[in-house]
């Protein structure tokens, strides 16, 4: 069940205002159980957050003020409970009346979108405004017009405002991991291509956290469904994430439902698992940064202890002995939009490792719609910026919420260049290179001296270092997050790097095993079963694409690969079954789904009404592979049943997929396909380094032939060492 149904969301603020014309008017955020404007003392009125300092309490606190257990956060004394009356009144009751059993009791506060700021949300209707995203093209001004959402989005103001260029020369953040609490991502959006991680929906309770169009309440004129809810938040805010530090992996996580709506009891569960996902502090797979472009008026005891416990180093910070170990992590939190120098949260909190950001102008002037309070660290970018939305479009948008994600962006380069330093450390260390706008002179003392300065933050730390990649327990994870979209789990991490060290100073012996590990990669059985599972998916129901000797593309490819391999990790407890779900969730989510705006869809390919044999017929073409008589025979029959039901055309496409002789054909092809998404993060087509496209896939024909003529053996064919030490791979991280 979704937990919106039995555990009602507060308003937390999202940070920004999507610019378009001809739009409707302003929308007033609404909590699930009624209209919520400003957000100002506002909670869910039968929900109370408790924490004991003895567990063994929480029965007799329940039965003397008559409360319900909802929920227990984790194995710790912290409870959300359901109460027989006013939430607000009974907390403050309980709390006065415990003071030696309760530690704090609140009500599960709302909060609003800030209203007062004048930035409402505008939603207009389309996503597209003149400005798609061109999928298939290239990044290369060139080739895309002008005004082309990409070229606008890699090419706006903010970019240029905190040398981003000259940022990316020293780091992209590659290695590291950034999660963005939000409403969820467009998983399908080529500008995260190749970037998403695993997520978690807080919101439904389930694995997916993708956006979810919201409905229109009963009564409402909007004619557009977007126009009532702020769908493409979450996306925009990753794209920006994306654009500023592009090598870094996110984590999509949803905690806001589609009319804005969360809580303080889901960010706090939230935060707990981007911070450590798999509940198992020994395993590196939490987020190295947490982007907040959210915010509430009220402050909570709730969000305030695990923020402490997740990015505060602080020892006169208590620390509860129930909680677990997280790692330092640095949480990026927008200030709000209010325009008032009243304190907002969870930016205010402002512990060691958090950041509060405010929103700047092109002329490096505080936004007139941004908070200004003393407890803000710095500005960026924050007003008109171009970023991803639903649909393969870009949108552009205004608030804290755009400034925050380019923070968290420098964030998370500053720690693939340092990696030692601590969360405080980050903090300081951005604060200490921001640009101090006094120097311009137009303004003594502005309410917000620091504007972010990427450049600054970035360049000095990698004065004299070595190529971060040439790391052998860095070489080893990178291909854990390229390969499998996960973080390396501790056992896999450290046979392959003692693989490679075992070698000592012998560079010939290194420089053979790394070869060796990265093949492993593509040949080992957890990418066997999702990425080439994939690849033959798409062969067997489209063909090579127009013009290709390929059948799938980088963006296509990509994120049906995470799909298969979420919470997959070979060997561990229920791995296979785990495996055999995603792959049948998604082969009927492959037939169905009608995404593609070429029409490269199972669906649009094969309208219902087709017939069985029409069907059966074409997949084989599109392999090349003629079937066995009989074989043809009993796929038509099975799905002669009903050639229009999802589940039988899912079964006869995997079966022509895993057909053996399909397998064996195709691995050498997909190996040398693999070598461009996997080490380069494009397709082989794509511009590569030397600024040039190439549409007659000569690159890919080469290796494809050497490959080929060695036997398929990638250490006499020189390919997989060709990628590794090519300029293109390596410059990824470091220039």
């Amino acid at each position: 069940m979704s937990r919106k149904f039995f555990r009602p969301l507060a308003v937390l603020a999202l940070l920004a205002t999507l610019l378009f014309a001809g739009l409707p008017g302003a929308r007033v955020s609404r909590a699930s159980d009624g209209s919520v404007e400003n957000g100002e003392e506002s909670y869910i009125p039968d929900e109370v957050n408790l924490k004991l300092f003895n567990p063994a309490d929480l029965s007799s606190i329940t039965q003397q003020y008559g409360l319900q257990l909802i929920e227990q956060f984790g194995n710790r004394p912290i409870f959300l409970l359901r109460t027989p009356s006013d939430s607000k009144a009974l907390a403050a009751k309980i709390l006065a009346e415990n003071p030696l059993k309760v530690q704090f009791a609140e009500a599960n506060f709302t909060s609003g979108s800030p209203e007062g700021s004048g930035n409402s949300w505008q939603v207009g209707n389309s996503w597209q405004v003149g400005n798609s995203w061109q999928v298939g093209n290239s990044w290369q001004v060139g080739e895309n017009p002008p005004d082309s959402g990409k070229v606008q989005y890699k090419t706006q103001w903010a970019g240029d405002k905190v040398g981003l260029k000259e940022a990316h020369k020293a780091s992209k953040g590659a290695g590291t991991i950034v999660a963005v609490l939000d409403t969820g991502v467009d998983r399908r959006h080529p500008a995260l291509a190749g970037r998403l991680m695993a997520g978690r929906d807080f919101v439904d309770d389930d694995d997916d956290p993708s956006e979810v169009l919201p409905a229109c309440p009963a009564g409402s004129t909007a004619t557009d469904p977007r126009a009532c809810g702020p769908y493409g938040h979450g996306t925009h805010v990753a794209g920006l994430v994306a654009l500023i530090a592009p090598e870094a992996k996110i984590m999509p996580v949803r905690v806001l439902d589609p009319q804005g709506v969360g809580n303080m009891w889901v960010l706090a569960e939230a935060l707990r698992y981007a911070a450590d996902p798999d509940g198992n502090p020994a395993t590196d797979d939490g987020a190295d940064v947490i982007n907040l472009s959210l915010a509430t008026v009220n402050q909570s005891d709730l969000l305030s202890t695990v923020l402490g416990e997740i990015c505060s180093d602080d020892p006169a910070v208590p620390r509860d002995p129930t909680a677990p170990v997280y790692p330092n992590v640095v949480v990026v939190a927008a200030a709000g939009n209010r325009g008032t120098t009243a304190e907002m949260f969870p930016a205010a909190e402002n512990f060691e490792g958090e950041l509060s950001v405010a929103a700047s102008l092109p002329d490096d002037k505080l936004a007139s719609f941004s908070q200004r309070d003393d407890r803000i660290d710095l500005m960026a970018p924050g007003v008109g910026i171009t970023s991803s939305v639903p649909g393969n479009g870009t949108g552009v948008w205004a608030g804290t919420s755009m400034a925050a994600p380019m923070v968290a962006g420098v964030a998370a380069l500053v720690r693939a260049a340092a990696p030692s330093k601590n969360a405080h450390d980050v903090k300081e260390h951005i604060d200490d290179t921001s640009f101090d706008t006094r120097d311009l002179g137009f303004e003594k003392d502005p309410p917000v001296r620091e504007r972010l300065d990427a450049a600054a933050a970035v360049k000095t730390l990698v004065v004299g270092t070595p190529n971060p990649i040439d790391d052998t327990r860095t070489f080893v994870r990178q291909h854990y997050l390229d390969f499998f979209n996960r973080a390396p789990d501790a056992e896999g991490l450290d046979h392959w790097s003692n693989e490679i060290a075992q070698c000592g100073a012998d560079a010939a012996c290194a420089q053979f095993r790394r070869v060796n590990t990265s093949g492993a990669f593509f040949v080992s059985l957890e990418f066997k079963d999702t990425g080439y599972f994939v690849y033959r998916l798409h062969k067997a129901a489209f063909g090579n694409g127009p013009g290709a000797p390929v059948p799938v593309r980088y963006e296509d490819f990509m994120p049906d690969t995470q799909r298969i391999g979420e919470g997959v990790v070979v060997n561990s407890p229920g791995w296979q079954q785990k495996l055999a779900d995603n792959r049948q969730a998604f082969l009927l989510d492959f037939v169905t789904r009608k995404t593609d705006p070429s029409g490269r869809d199972f669906a649009t390919v094969f309208p219902q009404g087709t017939s069985a044999e029409t069907i059966v017929d074409k997949l084989f073409v599109n392999v090349g592979v003629p079937p066995l008589p009989a074989e043809r025979e009993a796929l038509v029959a099975e799905l002669s049943v009903n050639p229009d039901s999802a589940e039988l055309r899912a079964a006869v496409l995997r079966k022509v997929a895993d057909s053996p002789l399909v397998v064996r054909r195709e691995f050498t092809k997909a190996f040398v396909l693999m070598q461009y998404f996997g080490y380069l993060r494009r397709n082989p087509s794509d511009v590569g380094f030397d600024g040039q496209s190439d549409p007659n896939y000569v690159g890919y024909n080469h290796w494809l032939t050497k490959l080929e003529a060695a036997g398929g053996d990638f250490h006499r064919a020189e390919m997989v060492r060709a990628f590794l030490e090519s300029f293109e791979y390596r410059q990824r991280f470091r220039q």
